[in-house]
């Protein structure tokens, strides 16, 4: 859902309800879901659990059961078909022919290097857009405090891997050069950057207080009341402090092919609870299986549906995959078209300033 991020609305004239989905929801899978990655950061790295079980629970379990969130609102609805053919089907064909093209070209390492950064940006972009929506929904829109959330985000996630892959071990993604004489800058741009930010977070927090106190006063002395001022979003905070930590510590401790399920598996939850928040709000009502077809009809009238349909799309593809594509790099290639198809259509159908249906399913209308 990374483009969701692109919705830059006013602050509503009226109080929002601060939940995307639900306290329950956003609490257990949109924040709390990190925790699901920090379990998988104590298992290989206390416990010591062999990396093909949890690589294989979370491919199958969340990874590819995720990719069928966006099948479900897109190459199996009916009305999304006619209303977007080319989109579809267009992106579907140029990224299933994109890696066997690469590898024929002998660039099946470029190709695997394009998966897995494309797949962390994803990652990344993804929790920009829940950062916009709690933004949005607390009315915190300031231009500043925009600018500086999405500095914040970007660099405190993108320093990580970057430290890790680039400065201390390059050899783990093959690289023949490092960029040690690089670190300083580094640290010196995610010093300032924190810095920054949090001279902000207690600027506003003491101008906010202010207000409040000033405003207390005047009603208290029968003046003309004053509106309230708007506060810093506190579940940005609490983003924040779920998602930004998990990036530091995994890479520190892990390499990408136990990393890659730890910060990824966040991702996913976070993926499904948007996405049955929005197919329960479009396909659920009356008439839905007409307009828009029986899968997702009956998808969003069920989780227990939608789990199984879920994780049923993921065997199907990702088992055959894997077996395939390591005993031809061809395979190998076609089969990355899963993701790469879903990473360029992730950014396009979730633009939510542009989609008034889509603001209603996700109760921002």
């Amino acid at each position: 859902m990374a483009a969701v991020a692109q919705m830059a609305a006013p602050a509503p004239a009226r109080r929002r309800k601060p939940w995307i989905v639900s306290r329950a929801v956003d609490l257990s899978l949109i924040i709390g879901g990190s925790a699901a990655g920090y379990v998988y950061l104590l298992l290989f790295t206390v416990f010591h659990v062999p990396a093909s079980y949890l690589w294989w629970f979370w491919s199958v379990g969340f990874d590819g059961a995720h990719i069928f969130g966006t099948a479900s609102r897109t190459y199996f609805d009916a009305e999304a078909r006619a209303a977007h053919p080319k989109l579809l089907y267009g992106s579907l064909l140029f990224f299933f022919a994109l890696g066997p093209v690469m590898v024929l070209l002998g660039m099946k390492g470029w190709l695997a290097l394009l998966v897995g950064v494309w797949a962390y940006y994803h990652v990344i972009r993804q929790h920009y857009g829940f950062l916009v929506l709690y933004k949005v929904k607390s009315g915190d829109l300031a231009s500043l405090d925009n600018v500086l959330d999405r500095v914040f985000l970007g660099v405190t996630m993108v320093a990580p891997p970057y430290y890790r892959f680039f400065v201390l071990h390059p050899n783990e993604l093959g690289l023949r050069f490092s960029l040690a004489n690089t670190a300083p800058a580094m640290w010196a741009i995610v010093g300032a950057t924190v810095f920054v930010w949090l001279a902000r977070q207690v600027a506003r927090y003491v101008g906010w207080t202010s207000r409040s106190a000033f405003r207390a006063d005047r009603n208290a002395a029968g003046a003309s009341a004053l509106p309230a001022p708007g506060a810093p979003s506190t579940l940005k905070y609490l983003l924040f402090a779920a998602v930004i930590p998990l990036h530091w510590l995994t890479f520190r401790y892990l390499s990408w092919q136990a990393a890659v399920p730890t910060v990824t598996i966040v991702h996913n939850l976070q993926y499904h609870a948007i996405i049955w928040l929005h197919n329960r709000n479009r396909y659920g009502g009356e008439g839905g299986a007409e307009r828009h077809g029986r899968i997702p009809a009956a998808v969003s009238r069920s989780l227990l549906a939608y789990v199984a349909a879920a994780v049923l799309f993921s065997a199907v593809y990702r088992i055959p995959g894997y077996a395939l594509g390591n005993v031809s790099d061809l395979a190998f290639g076609f089969f990355c078209g899963f993701g790469l198809t879903h990473y360029y259509l992730d950014s396009r159908i979730w633009r939510v300033r542009h989609d008034p249906g889509l603001r209603a399913a996700l109760d921002m209308a």
